[in-house]
């Protein structure tokens, strides 16, 4: 990475950081497809971005962190098979956890589960750095539609729809995958929800 490269990524981070400091929301690229991202203890950008989506039905939100050390902070008493799984897993992984903790309940499941995925990926993770807090990410689609595997193919509606659109890796060509998501259970066992 170039010095202009890195120089406009930092500017990037900037900018994101603030609007979801002032309880905004934003459109940015992630260690998989392109996210709605907001504060994670912002209950109106939560609403926001639940209405952005069209989302009626429960369904927990997924959050960012960029440490797996940060896990033990809003799960309680998580079992040592996930930090194996995503210290093991051979691409992004985001893990359903039981017992979640710290979020409101437009973020959780009724019965508190919670998708967390730790990222690495150099935009996500020096944004979720300068935040000192984790983000909101869920897919950049109207719920029940594919989700756009890459910047040009999110909808007009999406991109109006937000306060922010990160303008990093906008022009990319490389299409991305979502995460695979594995859900554990109580018992210590998993189950892989989407490959």
């Amino acid at each position: 990475m170039n010095e202009i490269e890195r120089q406009h990524i930092d500017n990037e981070v900037k900018r994101a950081a603030e609007v979801v400091r002032r309880g905004g929301v934003i459109l940015y690229p992630t260690d998989t497809i392109w996210g709605i991202g907001c504060d994670p203890y912002n209950d109106k950008a939560i609403k926001k971005i639940l209405e952005i989506k069209k989302r009626t039905e429960p369904k927990s939100l997924i959050i960012l962190v960029c440490d797996v050390r940060n896990i033990e902070n809003f799960v309680e008493d998580p079992v040592p098979i996930a930090f194996d799984l995503i210290e093991k897993w051979n691409r992004p992984l985001t893990v359903v956890f039981p017992r979640c903790k710290k979020f409101s309940d437009l973020v959780m499941t009724p019965d508190k589960t919670l998708g967390i995925r730790v990222t690495k990926e150099r935009f996500t993770n020096k944004l979720l750095k300068e935040l000192k807090h984790p983000l909101i990410s869920t897919s950049a689609n109207v719920s029940g539609t594919p989700s756009p595997l890459g910047y040009k193919y999110i909808a007009p509606v999406i991109k109006e729809s937000v306060d922010y659109i990160v303008d990093y890796r906008r022009d990319s060509f490389s299409e991305m995958k979502a995460s695979t998501i594995i859900k554990i259970n109580d018992n210590g066992s998993f189950e892989v929800l989407r490959p």
